[in-house]
């Protein structure tokens, strides 16, 4: 099997769900791992099943965002049976609780592993679009999106990105907090700012300064389980209430990210530059791992 990247430029996402946890309002990086998971795992094993696909991550570049105040969240939504005719006693008294919306340009380089390439182009020839505007991320719709295309060079895809509005790619930066005694204090350390450590007089007219250089965000990264799957009913959409679903109540696993000036990691080509110089992709390829000791799966690009 042969290594190919496959770019989706300028995806625009109306009333996408900026609340990747409950505690964090950013670009749900988990959702987008989902929708990369069903395009290869479900459409092209379905559609293109001879271009055996095999997801090996996928890069965020974010051209343009922006954050609005959406509907409170339904209540009928929290109740036991999906809010198919409850019994008073399934009822669930929630808080009332504002969403936070918006709309989201961004461009996804999604790494595959490909058998067969002449049946990976039939699929973007014939399907990527129809497939693109029927599907939704992170609970926003897609409005618009460009002409897929996909390279065998990284090379060449970095010329193709360069072509694209310049935007921000989404960088992992776990490294900063995963060796630290208190990873959830350093994660708050990091993106907090802090007053300038001096003892002048002037100290007060300095600008406050944050721990580590660049645009760092807390962020959702994956989940951590609080107890271990058991059946359940009333678990699922699209499944009946007699039958039961696999099912674990989980919390968010948060992390550090960072976002990245694209012309500042994309080289300048030449005729001289190298066909292997992509080290501007390195540490911007997310993936799933997990850790079974703790029970949980995060998203990591290293």
């Amino acid at each position: 099997m042969d290594q190919y990247y496959l770019l989706l430029p300028m995806i625009k996402i109306t009333n996408i769900n900026w609340e990747s946890s409950h505690l964090t309002c950013s670009l749900p990086l988990t959702a987008i791992a989902g929708f990369a998971d069903c395009l290869v795992n479900f459409e092209l094993d379905k559609h293109a099943p001879e271009a055996n696909t095999d997801l090996k991550g996928f890069a965020v570049c974010l051209h343009e965002g922006e954050i609005y105040d959406g509907l409170t969240k339904n209540p009928l939504a929290l109740c036991k049976g999906n809010g198919n005719k409850p019994n008073e006693d399934d009822l669930i008294n929630p808080p009332i609780i504002p969403e936070l919306k918006g709309h989201a340009i961004l461009s996804l380089v999604i790494k595959l592993e490909v058998s067969n390439k002449s049946a990976m182009d039939a699929w973007i020839e014939q399907r990527a679009n129809q497939i693109l505007y029927a599907c939704r991320i992170a609970g926003g719709d897609i409005i618009q999106a460009g002409k897929p295309r996909i390279f065998s060079k990284i090379k060449e895809l970095a010329q193709a990105m360069n072509q694209l509005p310049t935007g921000w790619f989404i960088k992992d930066r776990a490294e900063l907090i995963a060796k630290e005694e208190d990873p959830f204090k350093a994660l708050m350390d990091a993106v907090a700012w802090f007053p300038p450590e001096t003892d002048s007089d002037s100290a007060e007219k300095q600008p406050k300064q944050r721990r580590y250089p660049g645009w760092l965000y807390a962020t959702c990264v994956g989940y951590q389980l609080l107890e271990e799957p058991q059946d359940r009913p009333n678990r699922s959409h699209g499944v009946k209430d007699s039958d039961p679903v696999n099912h674990a109540y989980a919390e968010p696993a948060h992390s550090l990210a960072e976002l990245i000036w694209v012309r500042k990691l994309l080289p300048l080509f030449s005729k001289e530059t190298s066909d292997t110089d992509d080290n501007w992709l390195q540490g911007l390829l997310w993936d799933w791992k997990t850790h079974r000791e703790s029970k949980t799966v995060y998203l990591s690009a290293k």
